[in-house]
Order: C-alpha cells, then structure tokens, then sequence
C-alpha cells in the first residue's frame, strides 16, 4: 500500500477507491456507507502503476471492477434509488434517458440540446479519435496540441 488514502470525503460526497482488496468485500463496504448515512458516492478504480509501468498488486482488474458494480447496483437499485447518489449509475441513467437532465426535454421527450451536442461531437470526434488512438499507444493526448499547431 502507497500513501494514498482509500476514501476521501468532501463537503456533499464521498470517495472510495476500488482496489483489489475491497473490490472482493462489495456487499460490505457498501452496506458500511449505508449505515454511515452517506448520500453520495463516488467509487474511483485504482489503476497504479509501479516504476516499470507495470500494474500493482492492488490495481483492480477489470472483471473484479465488473463484479463490484454489479453486486453494489444489486443492491442499490433496490434499496436506494434517489436515496444514495453514486454516480456511475446516476450517470449511466442520464445516458439512458438521452445524455442530459428531464429539464433540458421538450413536451415529446426529446433532449432541447440534442441538435447542440451532435454539433459539438461531429467536430470534435476527429480530435476525440487521435487523442484515444495516441493514449491505446501509451503517449500522451498533449501531442495532439503540436499535430494542430
């Protein structure tokens, strides 16, 4: 274990990172943040890296990540929906129901910004494509800046 701290609490939400270890225990740690009365959460994947590049031991591979959402969704989307804010799902929700809030829907349910987002993702997916294509190459998006200079 690093100096890191696993949870981090912040005026309206709290943070925990996901390693290895409590990715295992998802039950547990999420009923502890039920009995602490918290009303928003954050879980953030710990991917760290050594100095030869190479993944810790308490990195979170991504099927025990999958797990871990799954078994807090279970519970979750049973017991605290608009209870408990955790913002994967809250975002993950938004997608669903067309990317944005019901206040940004007109009468028919379409999204008032729809045709603004579409605008602003057909220009910018070209640089969207080079910037994930340069970070799959382990280099940094920044060098997108020099390609358009």
């Amino acid at each position: 274990m690093t100096g890191r701290q696993d949870i981090v609490v912040s005026d309206d939400q709290i943070q925990v990172v996901v390693n290895r270890q409590n990715s295992q225990r998802p039950q547990q740690l999420y009923r502890n943040l039920q009995r602490l009365g918290i009303r928003n959460v954050h879980f953030i994947p710990l991917l760290e890296h050594d100095r030869n590049g190479m993944l810790t031991e308490d990195s979170l591979c991504s099927a025990d990540w999958g797990r871990f959402l799954n078994s807090v969704f279970d519970i979750w989307v049973r017991e605290d929906i608009q209870r408990i804010s955790v913002r994967l799902f809250d975002e993950t929700l938004q997608q669903w129901c067309g990317g944005r809030c019901p206040e940004h829907r007109d009468s028919q349910g379409k999204n008032r910004l729809c045709e603004g987002y579409q605008t602003f993702f057909n220009y910018s997916s070209p640089h969207m494509r080079v910037m994930r294509d340069l970070l799959k190459q382990h280099r940094s998006p920044e060098e997108l800046m020099a390609m358009l200079r």
